[in-house]
């Protein structure tokens, strides 16, 4: 049994009673899902896990040491990962005390077995520890252009031709910007 246990079982133990007793009757439940504290690791000073229940998926931060957080349950936080910063909502439960969740599911109806539910929270967690891919050249080119900046055009082919890249540069009709682009506006040049 690893350090871990013990918190991932006060964690499922904890749902499993809110299940049984503030959740029973509402009709989002999911009867096909279990609670589960799934993938739980360290992470800073937090441990992290995916908590499965019947009717939520959340990835949910818990202090590793006795947190003394007095910030009102549904405060809310940015956590920065390596996929990325995600926002996350202070709860408070009898038994775990404050922690931090993240909803990726809820309610959690489209699972139809515990297997495809557990799969799904374990690559959730697989892509919030992803490094951000970095995006093609395709794509930094679209967003500067959507910020109304101009990719700048390779140089490296234009001396083979035998041009100068500058004096091409130079003659090059300016590109399209963004406002032209959605309005249809042409150049007066173009018009006559």
């Amino acid at each position: 049994m690893d350090a871990l246990t013990p918190t991932a079982d006060l964690l499922e133990a904890r749902y499993r009673e809110i299940a049984e007793t503030r959740m029973q009757g509402i009709p989002i439940l999911n009867g096909a899902l279990a609670v589960k504290a799934l993938g739980m690791r360290v992470w800073g000073d937090h441990m992290l896990c995916v908590l499965l229940t019947p009717w939520f998926m959340n990835v949910v931060l818990l202090a590793r040491e006795d947190e003394t957080e007095n910030r009102p349950a549904g405060s809310k936080q940015t956590f920065a990962f390596p996929a990325g910063s995600f926002e996350f909502i202070l709860g408070r439960e009898e038994g775990i005390g404050p922690h931090w969740m993240c909803s990726l599911f809820s309610p959690v109806l489209e699972f139809a077995d515990q297997e495809t539910a557990e799969t799904t929270a374990l690559a959730a967690i697989g892509e919030l520890f992803a490094d951000g891919e970095a995006q093609g050249e395709a794509e930094r080119e679209m967003d500067m252009i959507w910020r109304g900046e101009l990719p700048e055009a390779p140089v490296a082919g234009m001396e083979e031709a035998g041009g100068d890249a500058k004096e091409t540069a130079d003659t090059e009709e300016p590109a399209l910007d963004r406002r032209a682009f959605l309005t249809g506006s042409r150049k007066k040049a173009d018009a006559a």
